[in-house]
């Protein structure tokens, strides 16, 4: 009995539209004038997010991440989320975030990396970085 089964399942496989060709149809190559991007895993690519800080809109105090692969600061506001995104594919950059002046996160962001930061209203600092 469960051959008979068997065998009627396969056989519905077999007859259904769509899935048996009968060898008719020809495929033709398209040049184009795209590239292939070949970033991509296991590294993040030109424009992607570094690093994103968020403060809390209840902080009082001043924030600033100082990236090394930048020749700027970024300060941050209450309220505010800033992001820092690769420039070049696979870029890597050490970051340094200072709270009311006191270092309170350093890192170095490598190319497969992706780093969030948040500080509290009290100034504490959380991170989370996802891994390609």
């Amino acid at each position: 009995m469960n051959r008979r089964k068997a065998l009627v399942s396969l056989g519905s496989l077999v007859f259904a539209p769509g899935c048996v060709s009968d060898g008719s149809e020809e495929t033709t190559e398209t040049e184009s004038d795209t590239t292939t991007d070949d970033c991509g895993w296991p590294q993040f690519c030109d424009g992607s997010k570094m690093v994103e800080v968020t403060v809390n809109t209840g902080f009082s105090g001043e924030v600033v991440l100082k990236p090394g692969c930048r020749d700027e600061d970024i300060e941050i506001q209450p309220g505010e989320t800033k992001a820092l995104t690769r420039q070049v594919d696979a870029e890597e950059c050490a970051i340094t975030l200072y709270v009311d002046g006191e270092e309170v996160y350093h890192d170095t962001i490598q190319d497969y990396e992706s780093t969030t930061l948040r500080v509290g209203s009290s100034g504490e600092v959380t991170a989370e970085t996802i891994e390609l």
